[in-house]
């Protein structure tokens, strides 16, 4: 799941299961900048890394706040399951980091698998239709580096040939200009 956020997509692809109930489809990297967004998807991570209805205690404490995310960290309930998460929510930065950093992640985390599917939804405030609406008038708007950052979903594409993949559509996208070129 690439330009996570707090993980969306990742929550509705491993809420798909089959006839038996097993998951579908299994999370094992997701990539976000947003410090905020990336707390969440950890902590989502870190739920789904137990079996259905096995989190323990100290997760729905800290939940519902009786208890510090430093306590629930701490807490040798969620140990294993912790380092998992931590391996599958990344907090970096698309096209900033470099791309050998998270292009290892990616690799790691598609070792074993032939049949996969990349999702993502790359920041779209410079190219959606509220975004531009939003950003008119701005002086440096033209030079948004998030004009381009869906260059680096296609890079992942051609590196990595997934399954398939799917990417967020965001109105815009095709009548986007930047310097009277369409992005």
């Amino acid at each position: 799941d690439l330009f996570a956020g707090p993980g969306g997509l990742s929550e509705g692809f491993s809420s798909v299961v089959t006839e038996s109930g097993a998951p579908r489809f299994d999370v094992r990297i997701s990539i976000e900048k947003d410090p905020m967004a990336y707390q969440t998807l950890l902590l989502r991570a870190l739920f789904r890394a137990f079996p259905k209805g096995e989190a323990p205690g100290c997760y729905y404490d800290y939940v519902q706040g009786s208890i510090t995310r430093d306590d629930l960290f701490d807490n040798p309930a969620v140990k294993d399951a912790l380092a998992l998460a931590r391996s599958e929510a990344r907090l970096a930065e698309l096209g900033t980091t470099p791309s050998s950093i998270t292009d290892g992640w990616i690799a790691n985390a598609l070792e074993g698998v032939d049949d996969w599917a990349l999702i993502g939804g790359p920041p779209c405030q410079a190219y959606s239709l509220a975004g531009r609406a939003r950003m008119k008038g701005v002086a440096d708007f033209a030079d948004d580096k998030r004009h381009f950052l869906y260059k680096e979903y296609l890079r992942i594409i051609k590196k990595f040939r997934p399954s398939i993949f799917v990417m967020e559509n965001v109105k815009g996208i095709l009548s986007s200009k930047v310097g009277g070129r369409r992005v």
